[in-house]
C-alpha cells in the first residue's frame, strides 16, 4: 500500500507531465529492447569475426611454414605470436579434446581454407574446465620431458635427434616451444585451439620424421598407415572468444542523450497541446461562478478546437437564457407593481376601517413577496462583475457593523489577508442572510474564517438557538419554506433568506452545510473552493 501511494505521488498530475512521461517511457523501453536485440546480434557478429580472423591468420601462417625452411620456423612463430594468441609446433595434437557442433563447423571452414589437406585440421572450443584439464596435462608433460633431458646419453633421444636432422635439419620437440599457459589464462575461457598439419613443400611429406612413426591411437585417422602424414603440427591457442559485454558506457550515454533530447521536444509539444485545455478549464470555472468570459480561442489540435467551439456555443446559449429570464422577471415585477398600486389606491375608498387596514396589509405583503422573489431571481441570474477582494476584511466588516448596532455577535480569525475573486455584493448578501437568521434565533452569534485543506475557505456562523432538526435541514433551502408555521412575517419571514444565500454561494462554486453547533444551536458552514489557475 505504501508503494502504491509512493507511486501515485510520483505520477504527474498534469496532462503535459503524463504525456512527457509516457513518451519518455516508450523511448527508454524501445531503447532497452533494441539494445538487447542489437547487443545479441553484435555479440554474434563480433564473435564470428574473431573466429574467422583467427582461422584465416592460422591458415596463412601454416602456408608460410610449409614454404619456409625448417631452420626459419622459429622466426615465423615469433612473428605470429600476439597478446591474444600463442603458437607452437608439436609432434602430435591433443586428440582427447571434445568436438562440438561449433568445433565441427569451424574445422570444416578451416579445412576449406586450406584446400582440403590430406590430414584434416581440427578446431576446438575450450571451456574453462577443458582449459584447466589441458593445462594440467601439459604441466605433467613438461615435467616428464624435463626428466628425460637429464639422461644425457639416452639412445632414444640421440636417434630421434639424428633422424630429425637428416630429414628436416632441426627438431623442435613440444617442450622446447612456448608454453601456452605462460601467456593465456583459463579464466579468459572460452579459448579456441587450432591444430593444423604442416606438409613442407621442400620434402616428400612421407613417413619421415618422428611424427611418421608415432601413432595417436585415437582412431581418428590422423596417423593411419596408408595416409601421408604431416611432418609437424602447428598448434595455436587464441583467447578473446568470449562474447563482448552486453552493456557498455557508450550505450548508456546514447540512451541518456536521446532521452534528454526527446524529453525536451515532448515537453514543449505537450505544453503547446495542453495550453488550450488550461484556457478552457479557466473559462469553465468562471462560467461555473456566474461569469461569462470572452469566447475561448478555438485553436490547437482538432479535438481541442471542437471542445472550445462547443464550450463557446454552450456559454452563449446559457448567457442568452439568463438574459431572457432576467428580462421576463423584470417585466413580471413591473406588471405586478402597477395593479398592487392601483389596489392600494382603491383600498383608501373603503369605508370600513377594519377591512381597509386588512386589504392594505395584504397588499403590502404581496409587494414584499414580489420584491423577495425578484431578489431571489436576481441572485440566480446575477450579472455582478467578479473582482478580487479581501474576504477576511469583508466578513470582519459585516460583523463589526452589526456589533456597532448592539447585536450579540463576535468574529474569530487569524487576521491573515485572503484575497479571493468573487462578486462582493452577492457574498455580502449571503453572509448577511445567514447572520440575520442566527441573530433572530440565538442570543450569541460567533463568526469565524479559516483556510480549507485544499486551498479553499471555510466561513462558519454558529448560534446558541434552538437549531434546525436534521430532517428539515435540506428543506429550509427551498424557496418560501418556513419552519415557523404562522403567517407572521416578523417571526417567520418570507422563507427566501437561506435560499438566496445558498444560490449566491453555489454561484461561486461553493456550498452551505448545516450542522449542530458545539454550544447546542445551529452551525452554518460556508465553503468557497480554491481558484483554478
Amino acid at each position: 500500500m505504501n508503494l502504491r501511494s509512493f507511486g501515485s505521488r510520483l505520477w504527474p498530475k498534469t496532462l503535459a507531465g503524463q504525456l512527457v512521461l509516457l513518451i519518455l517511457g516508450a523511448v527508454i523501453l524501445t531503447h532497452v529492447v533494441l539494445g538487447f536485440l542489437l547487443a545479441e546480434e553484435r555479440r554474434d557478429a563480433v564473435l564470428t569475426e574473431r573466429r574467422g580472423g583467427a582461422l584465416a591468420r592460422v591458415a596463412a601462417i601454416s602456408r608460410v611454414l610449409a614454404a619456409t625452411p625448417s631452420e626459419n620456423w622459429r622466426d615465423v612463430l615469433k612473428v605470429g605470436q600476439s597478446p591474444q594468441s600463442v603458437m607452437r609446433l608439436v609432434e602430435q595434437p591433443d586428440a582427447d579434446l571434445p568436438m562440438s557442433d561449433i568445433s565441427n563447423m569451424l574445422s570444416a571452414r578451416l579445412n576449406q581454407a586450406l584446400d582440403g589437406p590430406a590430414v584434416p585440421a581440427r578446431v576446438h572450443i575450450l571451456s574453462e574446465d577443458d582449459c584447466r584439464e589441458v593445462e594440467a596435462r601439459e604441466k605433467d608433460d613438461r615435467k616428464k620431458h624435463h626428466d628425460d633431458d637429464d639422461v644425457r646419453d639416452g639412445d632414444r633421444d640421440h636417434v630421434r635427434e639424428k633422424d630429425w636432422k637428416k630429414s628436416w635439419g632441426r627438431y623442435y620437440p613440444s617442450h622446447i616451444g612456448p608454453r601456452f599457459f605462460d601467456h593465456l589464462d583459463c579464466v579468459e575461457a572460452p579459448l579456441m585451439q587450432i591444430s593444423v598439419p604442416i606438409f613442407p613443400s621442400g620434402g616428400s611429406g612421407a613417413q619421415s620424421g618422428p611424427a611418421a612413426s608415432s601413432g595417436s591411437g585415437d582412431g581418428s585417422g590422423l596417423n593411419a598407415p596408408d595416409v601421408v602424414q604431416p611432418v609437424v603440427w602447428l598448434e595455436a591457442r587464441i583467447n578473446g572468444m568470449a562474447p563482448p559485454p552486453r552493456v557498455v558506457l557508450a550505450n548508456i550515454l546514447r540512451v541518456a542523450i536521446s532521452t534528454l533530447l526527446i524529453g525536451i521536444i515532448a515537453y514543449f509539444l505537450a505544453r503547446r497541446m495542453t495550453r488550450s485545455w488550461a484556457v478552457l478549464a479557466q473559462a469553465a470555472d468562471r462560467v461555473g461562478r456566474g461569469d461569462y468570459p470572452e469566447p475561448v480561442p478555438e485553436k490547437g489540435p482538432i479535438e481541442i478546437r471542437r471542445a472550445a467551439k462547443a464550450f463557446n456555443r454552450m456559454t452563449a446559449r446559457l448567457k442568452r437564457f439568463v438574459e431572457d429570464r432576467t428580462r421576463m422577471l423584470a417585466a413580471i415585477s413591473h406588471d405586478l407593481r402597477t395593479p398592487i398600486t392601483s389596489l392600494r389606491l382603491r383600498a383608501e375608498f373603503v369605508e370600513d376601517g377594519e377591512n381597509r387596514a386588512r386589504i392594505i396589509e395584504t397588499l403590502n405583503e404581496m409587494e414584499q413577496m414580489v420584491e423577495a422573489a425578484m431578489t431571489f431571481a436576481r441572485e440566480e441570474t446575477a450579472n455582478e462583475k467578479t473582482r478580487k477582494i479581501d474576504i477576511t476584511a469583508l466578513t470582519e466588516a459585516i460583523v463589526e457593523d452589526l456589533m456597532e448596532t448592539g447585536h450579540p455577535i463576535r468574529f474569530h480569525g487569524d487576521g491573515a489577508s485572503r484575497v479571493y475573486p468573487c462578486r462582493p455584493l452577492s457574498i455580502k448578501r449571503a453572509l448577511g442572510n445567514l447572520i440575520s437568521n442566527a441573530l433572530t434565533f440565538g442570543d450569541l452569534v460567533e463568526v469565524s474564517l479559516k483556510p480549507a485543506d485544499d486551498g479553499g475557505i471555510w466561513i462558519e456562523i454558529s448560534d446558541d438557538g434552538p437549531g434546525i432538526p436534521p430532517e428539515q435541514r435540506d428543506q429550509v433551502f427551498e424557496p418560501f419554506f418556513r419552519l415557523e408555521t404562522s403567517r407572521n412575517r416578523e417571526t417567520g419571514g418570507i422563507g427566501l433568506g437561506l435560499a438566496i444565500a445558498r444560490t449566491a454561494i453555489r454561484a461561486h462554486g461553493g456550498e452551505i452545510y448545516l450542522e449542530d453547533a458545539p454550544v447546542g444551536g445551529l452551525l452554518a458552514r460556508i465553503y468557497l473552493p480554491p481558484i483554478a489557475h
